[in-house]
């Protein structure tokens, strides 16, 4: 594998966007008008299985990220929001600058303590406590976020989307609450989706369909979040003109539970899934019904106003009911560790400035469920146990 570069057209764009996002930022003062940025440059070394490039046993520099994000209020009940990003993650991710989300939201009802709203453009999809923010390095709870719920192998299909929200919030003496009731058109066409769902990278295209978004949140008085987030996606396949594969239907539907207790200095924080994963009519690729289980366990303590430690517990299970993977070994020959994935992880966070952070985390793996196809083609070759680290520095403005 060679060692990945940025395009030359790539980074002329970044580096402008970059550099006159300070000066705009400067020049638009108003309270209406909204400017801000960040960049993120990452290292990642591995054991055994590689991740974001090549890392194994070596050093992988793979793993950028910059943003400019920029919103604009023409009236009381108007916002406009948008965010152009670069993004580089290895095989996984070798897109560049792309149109992270663009959304109008109308507030077309408000009051004191209740507001009711709709969103649309390329809409944030709401899945889950740190989706619709995961692009922002200072805003997650790691370097990478929980892989079992928030699969970067299929990030493409969860972070944003063509489509309209209705929303809405309320402020009570119990607590705050939100809802979003959505639908969007999901982008299923990319290498990574198709190693999650199809098992490798297929001749042919999965095109999404209408999908249904929900969520409901409670924000109670004493500091503790309670949500739900429901998706049901469904996407056509389309046969390449050499393809084992025949024209079938793929639906995936998940209810996420979260729970999140924040206390002074820590805050702990559980989500819990049960994705369902139906195929149908693919020939070659038997009918599939499988639960899939998703789960994690975290807590962060800010032990000093600059500095915050992070311990994550993370289990992911391609079959409920298959978790030790023997039963998909004995069907196809296949290593049993691809239908499971045990991450314990340990970071560390410095903000070193209000707008420096400095991180490093490590992880210990059993299990290549979550691990990004692109980066590791050959199913054989991947190792069950493997360890991680990765460092990061982010600045923001």
């Amino acid at each position: 594998m060679t060692a990945s570069r940025f395009s030359g057209w790539n980074k002329l764009l970044l580096s402008g966007l970059l550099v006159a996002s300070s000066a705009w930022a400067d020049h638009l003062a108003d309270s209406r008008y909204h400017i801000q940025g960040f960049a993120a440059q990452g290292l990642i070394g591995s054991t055994n299985n590689q991740f974001f490039g090549d890392s194994r046993d070596t050093v992988s520099a793979d793993f950028t990220e910059a943003g400019l994000h920029g919103s604009w209020q023409p009236l009381d009940a108007l916002r406009l929001s948008g965010q152009i990003l670069y993004r580089r993650a290895g095989e996984s991710d070798q897109d560049g600058v792309r149109l992270d989300y663009v959304q109008a939201d109308w507030q077309f009802y408000q009051t004191e303590v209740t507001r009711l709203g709709l969103k649309l453009g390329k809409v944030k999809l709401p899945y889950g406590l740190y989706n619709e923010t995961r692009d922002v390095p200072f805003t997650r709870p790691g370097i990478l976020l929980p892989q079992s719920v928030y699969v970067d192998n299929s990030r493409d299909l969860l972070l944003a989307a063509p489509g309209v929200f209705l929303h809405g919030a309320s402020a009570q003496k119990y607590g705050a609450t939100d809802f979003m009731l959505g639908w969007v058109r999901p982008d299923f066409d990319s290498e990574s989706v198709d190693y999650s769902f199809l098992g490798n990278v297929r001749p042919g295209r999965l095109k999404g369909k209408g999908t249904l978004g929900a969520r409901l949140r409670w924000d109670t008085p004493t500091d503790t979040t309670l949500m739900l987030t429901y998706a049901d996606a469904k996407a056509d396949y389309t046969p390449g003109s050499i393809d084992a594969l025949a024209a079938g239907t793929m639906q995936f539907r998940n209810l996420l539970a979260t729970v999140q207790q924040r206390f002074d200095t820590v805050t702990l924080t559980a989500e819990y899934g049960e994705p369902r994963l139906d195929l149908r009519g693919f020939g070659a690729l038997p009918d599939t019904h499988r639960v899939i289980q998703a789960a994690y366990l975290q807590g962060e303590w800010r032990f000093h106003p600059a500095w915050e430690l992070m311990l994550r517990h993370d289990l992911f299970h391609r079959d409920k009911h298959d978790k030790s993977g023997r039963r998909f070994e004995a069907a196809t020959g296949l290593p049993a560790h691809g239908m499971f994935a045990r991450d314990w992880t340990l970071g560390l966070r410095w903000d070193a400035t209000p707008s420096l952070m400095l991180r490093a985390e490590y992880h210990r793996v059993n299990g290549t469920g979550w691990l990004p196809g692109p980066d590791n083609p050959d199913f054989l070759s991947r190792e069950q146990r493997w360890n991680m680290w990765l460092l990061q520095a982010a600045y923001r403005f």
